[in-house]
């Protein structure tokens, strides 16, 4: 329990750090969220730690509530289209307030939804913890919200694409070729996101729909890495698809290196 409150003031800070004093109040703040609860998704599977009946417990609550968190931050960035596009290319830019409150609600809904596992104790076998009845509230009450996710993201998704298409077919040649040329791109990255984002929604649902199915559930264990990393990871490589900025810092950062391979003689 300890560890539970300590990991979690620990992302708290980090959260409003990157949020607050990083980037300001823009909703690029709640991308740096995301990527904090998104590297806390890499670290639960990817990383081999030692686990033992106690900390698996520890694992399985950080696990719901970096994978939640992650999710909702996904949300935010279709909610941000949906807002830009409802203004008609209106600022992008929320309140300090607003993102206060987001990110508030992006940390305390994963963490009560994981409450409950604060009550389960190990079984004596292997890595197992119960009683049963509280993961079963875990994994059905984390099911609805992916299934809010989906639903409510392709919902705004749709509306967005809409909202565009109107918006396109009035403006000037002038302000496609200057605002709406960034726009689509944006719009493009945001339901990419979602789309991709939704798979690993639909791996989370089957864990709650079939927990009574062995077979499957197995195989959702074997694939639910390459979920979560396509998850995660589909951030910050469509980024690099769309941001040509973020390619030239990138290309500006490792020219040097060319510059000094470049000067060293073939045979040297």
């Amino acid at each position: 329990q300890f560890a539970l409150v300590g990991g979690g003031v620990l992302i708290v800070v980090l959260i409003f750090y990157f949020a607050l004093v990083r980037r300001e109040n823009r909703p690029m703040t709640l991308l740096a969220a995301s990527g904090v609860y998104g590297i806390l998704c890499i670290a639960n599977y990817d990383v081999k730690w030692s686990w033992c009946g106690e900390t698996s417990i520890i694992q399985r609550a950080t696990s719901t509530i970096s994978a939640l968190g992650h999710t909702i931050s996904k949300f935010y960035v279709i909610l941000n289209r949906y807002s830009v596009l409802s203004m008609s290319f209106g600022t992008d830019n929320w309140t300090t307030r607003t993102i206060v409150i987001l990110l508030i609600a992006q940390f305390l809904i994963p963490v009560i939804v994981a409450s409950p596992l604060v009550f389960a104790r190990p079984t004596g076998v292997g890595f197992a913890y119960g009683p049963g009845f509280l993961i079963n509230i875990v994994q059905v009450v984390s099911a609805v919200v992916y299934g809010t996710y989906v639903i409510t993201g392709l919902v705004l998704s749709i509306l967005s694409m809409r909202k565009l298409r109107a918006l396109l077919n009035n403006a000037s040649e002038r302000r496609k070729n200057s605002v709406i040329r960034q726009e689509v791109m944006i719009t493009a990255y945001s339901t990419c996101l979602f789309f991709a984002h939704s798979l690993k929604c639909f791996q989370q649902i089957a864990f709650a729909a079939f927990q009574n199915n062995p077979t499957i559930y197995e195989i959702n264990m074997i694939l639910y890495p390459y979920f979560n990393d396509f998850a995660v990871f589909s951030s910050p490589v469509l980024i690099l698809i769309i941001s040509k900025k973020l390619r030239m810092m990138l290309l500006s950062f490792f020219r040097p290196t060319f510059k000094h391979t470049a000067t060293v003689a073939p045979f040297s």
